[in-house]
């Protein structure tokens, strides 16, 4: 009798399984079509909030010291005549990271890239903290990524098991946000890696 062959390992890349569960996540609120209910338009008012506050007060308090990182850490969004613009490191990211790549600092992750009906690319973004991230989408415009979008996110403090999933778990008020720029679906690998070439310029 010939022995049984082997079966062959599956090897599961974290940034597919990610950007999978992120799509899953579009795909049923796009397939439920349902009216948005008290909890949805708070959660859209609470971005309207933090984006005005961050307009009129500065960003001072979501700095990377406010996540308790040394106060002499470079900061990583700052305001422009109302308009949120990324830099330091989170421009950094969202220029030259791979959508779902682990990031060697750890502290800004990037993950859904995607056409915006304004005719841009965007890509969705985590800025890690100790208790509560700040997830966004940034867009592209000439050389800057403008964030329309901002959003705290309060969570608690993970196991180190859980915590490499937590970039997947989108609020809400970030789905719908996508959902309402995104053309098309996500980029893949391969269009990303050409958006990238091109410094996401269309």
């Amino acid at each position: 009798d010939q022995a049984p062959h082997p079966r062959r390992a599956n090897v599961v890349q974290l940034a597919d399984v990610r950007a999978h569960r992120a799509a899953q996540q579009l795909a049923a609120r796009k397939a439920a079509k349902r009216q948005w209910g008290w909890l949805e338009w708070g959660a859209l008012g609470l971005v309207m909030v933090l984006g005005l506050a961050a307009g009129r007060f500065g960003l001072a308090r979501w700095q990377p010291g406010w996540f308790g990182e040394p106060a002499a850490a470079p900061t990583t969004v700052f305001s422009r005549n109302g308009m949120l613009i990324a830099q330091g490191r989170l421009d950094h990211a969202l220029t030259q990271q791979m959508g779902g790549a682990a990031p060697s600092e750890g502290d800004v992750r990037v993950g859904l890239s995607f056409l915006s009906n304004e005719g841009g690319y965007c890509r969705s973004f985590t800025l890690v903290g100790l208790n509560q991230d700040l997830v966004g989408i940034a867009c592209r415009g000439s050389d800057e990524w403008r964030i329309p979008v901002l959003v705290q996110n309060a969570r608690p403090l993970p196991a180190p098991a859980s915590y490499r999933m937590a970039g997947s778990e989108m609020p809400t008020a970030l789905l719908e946000a996508i959902d309402q720029r995104i053309v098309g679906g996500m980029l893949d690998t391969r269009a990303e890696v050409e958006a990238l070439r091109r410094n996401w310029q269309r």
